[in-house]
């Protein structure tokens, strides 16, 4: 019990008691003779002695939401509820506000109604998924079906002032916190909170407390309440289409029959009207009003501003100017610092402190019709910051960026083919595997969006989109998916940001080099020439010569000199240029370049409180030769929207000028989305949104992500998305060339090398996961039937581009050149050891860097991308997807395409010299061959009838294993005694492996969660 519990229960002990054990539906259903409990309730003067009023923060209106009582000695709050509370529904905020790396982030909200039983009330929420908006009957039948839910209730202390119930506040908000905030928030000793804030307005309550969480922990929790807005305020709900990209408020109508569908969505969007409807451009009634906190730094408030503004031309389009409004809180000069950022009648844009690379535009939306009431917008230093990353974090991300719900539950089996395993840190194998293996029993295997818990937003990748009434922006990873490119920013920006400047020098250098070789040989062919005439010359020729070779040395004199003066111009404008770009540094990197990132992620998180959902087509609007011109760069946006998370444009020498890092300004779809949503022609809708099929429209947004549509991908770039990871590919290979000379300076640790080193290896695994999503691969087209271009909904990605892809990976996969390992950089990728837990800290992180792990684990996941089950069933699938005489990339290629490259040896002459340390196949070679092995024979071994495509697989794997176990044997005969013991014996143990597989009669126990298949051998002996 509470404190004003505990005093009431002393004043009326009997009642209390009888009040507290007697059962809510016995209290509802007590007979009218029976004497109300109600009629003992004490006299609210007794209840509120030593209590303050608080008085209402408003100069015009002096009645509250609620009327709130508070004594300070004890952080008792007490409230009033209204009288006519009765059948109204009202929205509790939920904001975790400190004692959390994501204070001030949105909590998630309720929308509750509050319900008498004699002297308890009882705290609804109303079911408002089901609903029934016809006849009578269906009403009836639906409200008596689908029934609200309780989810807690109080006593009655008193009746008020206004004759409304008085219910202690706090014993509601901080004894039930869990209750609202879920399992995030755990209240550990209920005998200590504070209030720590306390306000009463016209339109809401305000209401925070200071408490012990879980650790010991302080948190404050707070609380706004406000009144749902009528369903019939004026606001019109538009429906939701899937051709354009929009939060929906969604629910069943079971009074609808003339549809197959009983779900009705209405896009969640701003009620905007103009000022004066006779003008083409008005402002509105009521503009939509950011305030920018004081939190935020002055030195990027003009970034915040201009990626906010982006928005206005939007809306000037559809005839409403300043239709967003951007004002400053500001602590020097004191405006607006009355009102607080949790104040629900404000829409806030914060800025946390926490180290952490992400942001979030949540908003409050009407359950009913998708009205948007109030957003936020979060920001968060440490996309800033990125100096490094997690290795064994991030790049089992980058690999499993894309995989399906199938998949994973593959994975969760066969734990040897998870990337997230095998990149994981060694010492946590174990519990990875157990925790990937419960996870594949859950529904969906475990996959992100199905786990999304409802109950608190900004803990989990999808929250805001599952279990809601209403879908929100629970948590946004736009700043994420640029750590990489930041971190190697923040490493060496001049390197990063003039890379193409680096390019055309190392260009230079090799067509001297080319000219002086050729030079050489011209010379050298000279001198045999001359040796071959054999003439004497007379003493006039002789004279001449020197003549013209004393005139050839003025003159290489002259062109030395103006080359000398060529160099001094060139180096004093580099010191100019460096002397700028350093004055003009914003926390270590120019502010030409942070600034409009900045800007860019403003705008995307805008885009959610104005109602929009990812786009992640967006970044397929143009080459990259198109992205990288004059055309382009500073005239248009890169992308069709600033919806899609992609990454920084590094360019190294696709195109003619290094084009805009960033996007400047919202894309065309973005127009288009916002004329959908807010254009005040309704009858223009049909027109507007059969412009679907626009190359610069096209839309699929984060469910889309996991399925057969290589363009609808997280951090993915250009059109032709194999130019951009070919340009990677070569950007890579200059960062590890420039590894141990620009990124490591004097003074620094080595384990700058490691980073950089490891950072390479995330760029590459981030191509690799890219293209493997093109193998196999259907476009996805959500036109409907009768929209211009009668585009089919799935079109089979051309063979040529999944070859392409396919070789793409097995080169940038397969190789040992394709990650530049050299003594000289091996032996300096050191590590920071501290114990202290601080960024750098490397307590399990060895000295001598797992050179064969590191690039196994590449290679294994490379692997599981080409060869996991959907991946060769949608390659199945698409072979009867086409007709027979149109070129498709078929299974037996596919397989067959990654057995040569890995086997590739196998088919060469026998080179001679060969010896232990100059193996026949290398190291890396072998630990990739025997993964591949493996990969086979689980293929084969497998017995699951989850998918038709299961049996020609396994077929087809076997048929593998057959043409390489005559390989192998061919092999060991013609190169007999000329073969290195390491792979003479890795050939011998890999031929025997197949025999035996092959052999096996029947498996047992591979479908074991974190074990291999046990085989029993039917046959004969091993040799």
């Amino acid at each position: 019990m509470t404190r004003i519990c505990q005093r009431i229960t002393r004043l009326f002990a009997l009642p209390a008691l009888f009040a507290v054990t007697m059962p809510i539906a016995a209290l509802a259903i007590a007979p009218s003779s029976t004497v109300s409990a109600a009629d003992s309730l004490p006299e609210f003067s007794k209840i509120s002695e030593g209590f303050e009023k608080v008085a209402v923060s408003d100069q015009q209106i002096d009645k509250g939401l609620f009327n709130i009582w508070k004594r300070d000695k004890d952080s008792a709050v007490i409230g009033e509820l209204p009288k006519n509370f009765k059948g109204k529904s009202y929205f509790i905020a939920l904001t975790l506000s400190s004692g959390d790396r994501y204070a001030g982030l949105q909590s998630g909200d309720w929308v509750v109604q509050w319900r008498r039983y004699d002297d308890r009330i009882a705290l609804i929420a109303p079911n408002l998924d089901v609903r029934a908006t016809g006849d009578a009957e269906s009403k009836a039948s639906v409200k008596r079906l689908f029934t609200d839910r309780v989810l807690l209730d109080v006593p009655i202390l008193a009746i008020g002032p206004q004759g409304g119930p008085v219910i202690d506040i706090d014993s509601l908000l901080v004894g039930n916190a869990s209750q609202f905030f879920g399992g995030s928030v755990r209240v550990t000793n209920s005998r200590l909170y504070s209030i720590e804030s306390c306000k009463v307005f016209p339109k809401n309550v305000e209401l925070a407390f200071e408490v012990v969480g879980n650790r010991g922990q302080l948190q404050t929790l707070h609380y706004s309440f406000s009144e749902v807005p009528s369903g019939s305020s004026g606001f019109k709900p538009r429906v939701a289409d899937e051709r354009v990209g929009y939060f929906t408020t969604s629910f069943s109508d079971l009074s609808q029959y003339d549809t197959d569908d009983t779900r009705v969505r209405y896009i969640n969007r701003w009620k905007l009207e103009k000022r004066d409807p006779k003008l083409k451009l008005s402002p509105p009634k009521e503009p939509i009003r950011f305030y920018v906190e004081h939190t935020a730094p002055v030195r990027y408030r003009r970034w915040i501003k201009a990626g906010i503004d982006y928005w206005n031309k939007a809306f000037e389009k559809i005839g409403i100017v300043d239709a967003i409004v951007i004002e400053y809180q500001d602590a020097v000069s004191g405006i607006h610092m009355e009102k607080d950022p949790e104040d629900v009648r404000y829409n806030f844009v914060r800025w946390l402190n926490n180290d952490i690379g992400t942001a979030i535009g949540p908003s409050r939306v009407h359950p009913e019709t998708g009205e948007i009431l109030d957003a936020d917008i979060i920001l968060t230093d440490g996309w800033i910051r990125h100096f490094n990353f997690n290795y064994a974090e991030l790049m089992p991300n980058l690999a499993m960026e894309g995989v399906s719900a199938e998949t994973l539950a593959w994975l969760g089996t066969r734990p040897n083919w998870d990337p997230r395993v095998r990149m994981g840190r060694p010492e946590n194998v174990h519990s990875l595997r157990a925790k990937y293996a419960r996870q594949a029993a859950q529904p969906m295997a475990g996959y992100k969006m199905a786990q999304a818990d409802p109950a608190m937003l900004g803990d989990d990748e999808f929250d805001g989109l599952i279990g809601h009434v209403s879908q929100k922006n629970g948590l946004c990873m736009a700043a994420t998916g640029r750590s990489m490119d930041l971190a190697l920013a923040r490493m060496n920006w001049a390197l990063s940001l003039h890379a193409d400047v680096e390019a055309e020098l190392d260009k230079k250098k090799e067509k001297e080099a080319k000219k002086k070789k050729q030079e050489e040989e011209a010379a050298a062919d000279d001198e045999d020439a001359d040796d071959k005439d054999g003439d004497v010359k007379s003493d006039d020729d002789s004279k001449k010569e020197e003549k013209a070779d004393e005139d050839g040395k003025d003159d290489d004199d002259d062109d030395d000199e103006a080359d000398e003066d060529d160099e001094d111009d060139e180096e004093e404008k580099k010191a100019d240029e460096a002397k700028k770009e350093k004055e003009e540094l914003l926390d270590g990197m120019p502010e030409w370049f942070v600034g409009p990132l900045l800007a860019d992620l403003v705008a995307h998180e805008v885009g959610h409180t104005l109602g929009l959902r990812h786009n992640f087509k967006a970044s397929a609007l143009h080459t990259m030769a198109e992205i990288n011109s004059d055309e382009v760069k500073g005239k248009k946006p890169f992308a069709s929207s600033v919806m899609d998370y992609m990454p920084i444009n590094y360019r190294y020498d696709v195109g003619e000028v290094q084009g805009d890092y960033a996007m400047t300004d919202i894309g065309p779809y973005d127009f288009w989305a916002i004329e959908y949503g807010y254009t005040l022609k309704e009858s223009d809708l049909k027109d507007i949104v059969k412009r679907c099929s626009e190359p610069e429209l096209q839309y699929a947004t984060d469910e889309d992500t996991s399925g057969p549509d290589p363009y609808a991908r997280r951090y993915d770039f250009g059109k032709d998305p194999l130019t951009y990871t070919n340009e990677q590919a070569k950007l890579i290979q200059l960062y590890r060339d420039r590894l141990l000379e620009k990124f490591v300076k004097d003074g620094d640790s080595w384990a700058k090398a490691r980073r950089g080193y490891e950072l390479t290896l995330g760029l590459q695994m981030r191509s690799v996961s890219m293209m493997a999503n093109w193998i196999g691969g259907a476009f996805v087209n959500r036109d409907k039937k009768g929209d211009p271009g009668d585009r089919v909904p799935v079109q089979v990605v051309p063979a040529k581009d999944q070859r392409d892809a396919l070789k793409f990976v097995i080169d940038t996969s397969f190789r040992d050149e394709a990650y530049g390992l050299k003594p000289e950089i091996l032996e300096r990728l050191g590590v920071d050891k501290w114990l202290d837990g601080g960024a750098h800290s490397g307590m399990s992180d060895e000295a001598t860097w797992p050179i064969h792990d590191r690039v196994l684990d590449m290679q294994a996941s490379a692997l599981t991308l080409l060869m996991n089950p959907t991946t060769l069933r949608r390659i199945y699938d698409n072979e009867l997807r086409l007709p027979e005489d149109q070129d498709a990339l078929t299974l037996p290629e596919m397989l067959n395409s990654v057995t040569t490259a890995v086997w590739s040896e196998l088919d060469e002459a026998c080179p001679e010299g060969r010896n232990d340390r100059k193996p026949m196949i290398s190291s890396l070679r072998r630990n990739l061959q025997r993964e591949h092995l493996q990969r086979l024979v689980d293929l084969i071994l497998e017995d699951s009838p989850g998918t038709a495509a299961y049996s020609p697989i396994s077929n087809l794997a076997r048929m593998e294993l057959r043409t390489l176990a005559a390989g192998m044997e061919s092999t060991l005969k013609k190169c007999e005694g000329k073969m290195d013991a390491y792979t003479l014996a890795h050939l011998s143990e890999s031929k025997e492996r197949i025999k035996r597989a092959l052999d096996a009669g029947y498996t047992y126990g591979g479908k074991q969660a974190g074990g291999g298949a046990m085989m029993f051998i039917i046959g004969e002996e091993a040799e």
